[in-house]
């Protein structure tokens, strides 16, 4: 089964290619949103047009061959022929491209494309733009509607960011607009938002009540938890500082499984600072056989169990780590007996810090840390 999947962009019938109108022209049935459709001459539309049910996925389910779908740019670029091919992949799908708002936007702002993030807050978690621009990244922001310019100010301003804002409506037709940003402005839903910060805002200062892991330890924690794209969950995560550390150097994203209703508030916000995604579980424990992503890394900050450690073994998959950091001399006997069972290293960990004694200074020494760092392998 062929689809021709023909993207258009704000310049409407005449901006097309002579073989993009012509594989319109032989349509009997053209798919697309109304605003793109509306570029059609009268006639086609008149015989060919169908605008996309809502919702929409089915009718991507139900295409028949020699269907054509009308796209905005570049139909591969966050767009609908990458849903296409997603969803359907034994169509043959023919796909002819126009420009993406980002190579338009980025010829605008004579920005080097190599070197511009792109992040489209579609239905999309927009907490991947707070992070592009602490790390000091230029940031192109796929738009969904008029309003997006104004969220992502109160996002950046709310996590302690500056950025340069330009907002780029219309790109390529005859109401193009590029122009900073300003509150109030009324702005055409059809946008794209530029970023630039001047810089990357340093290293991040998590808010806390005291129930923090320390940033030596949590280096060598979050070391030992060997930080991925993926998930971890943190258990006793206090400020969330281990696991928004590990997603912050990963590119990941956090479940944190706390008891205390304020400290679990406290890691919801300092996640939105630092713009990692997190799903926070208020409790003990989690209850692992709920709806929770799969994790590849585990730590355990607070409440090791027999039972937490068993579950936690179970439910990571080939290749997960779980690290477990106790002080108790409790807490390392059960972290001991763990090894010896499951497996893994255990290590201890003592730091001292220069503090005044009398006239002059001494290492105070912190309480040792015992830590369990479990591997799974292949079963």
């Amino acid at each position: 089964m062929t689809v021709t999947v023909v993207g258009i962009g704000a310049d409407g019938w005449p901006g097309l290619t002579d073989g993009a109108r012509r594989a319109l022209l032989d349509a009997t049935v053209i798919h697309g949103a109304p605003r793109q459709l509306e570029f059609l001459p009268k006639e086609l539309a008149e015989r060919a047009a169908r605008p996309w049910p809502s919702p929409l996925l089915p009718a991507i389910d139900d295409l028949a061959d020699g269907v054509h779908v009308l796209a905005s740019g570049d139909p591969m670029f966050y767009g609908v022929g990458a849903t296409i091919a997603r969803r359907r992949p034994e169509l043959d799908l023919h796909v002819i491209p126009h420009l993406s708002s980002f190579a338009l936007a980025c010829a605008r702002l004579r920005w080097p494309a190599e070197e511009v993030t792109v992040v489209s807050t579609v239905a999309r978690d927009p907490s991947p733009v707070v992070r592009a621009v602490r790390d000091g990244r230029r940031t192109l922001v796929l738009s969904e509607s008029g309003t997006t310019p104004a969220l992502l100010a109160d996002l950046l301003r709310d996590a302690g960011l500056a950025a340069t804002t330009t907002v780029l409506e219309q790109l390529g037709g005859p109401r193009e607009k590029v122009r900073p940003f300003r509150k109030n402005l009324r702005i055409d839903d059809l946008n794209v938002v530029a970023l630039e910060p001047a810089g990357p805002a340093g290293e991040f200062a998590f808010e806390h009540d005291g129930q923090i892991t320390k940033a030596d330890v949590r280096a060598m924690t979050v070391a030992a938890l060997r930080p991925t794209p993926g998930w971890i969950w943190d258990f006793g995560a206090g400020s969330g500082s281990v696991g928004i550390t590990w997603a912050l150097q990963g590119g990941g994203s956090v479940v944190a499984v706390e008891r205390r209703a304020d400290r679990a508030e406290r890691v919801a916000r300092n996640a939105a600072r630092a713009g990692v995604t997190v799903e926070v579980v208020v409790g003990d424990t989690a209850d692992l056989t709920a709806d929770l992503p799969m994790p590849d890394a585990i730590f355990v900050g607070g409440g090791l169990t027999e039972t937490l450690a068993a579950a936690c073994v179970g439910v990571l998959p080939a290749g997960g780590r779980l690290v477990a950091n106790t002080v108790t001399v409790e807490g390392q006997a059960l972290a001991a007996a763990l090894r010896a069972r499951y497996g893994g290293e255990l290590r201890s960990c003592t730091v001292a810090d220069l503090a005044p004694l009398g006239v002059g200074t001494a290492w105070q020494p912190r309480r040792p840390i015992v830590q369990w760092v479990f591997v799974k392998g292949d079963a």
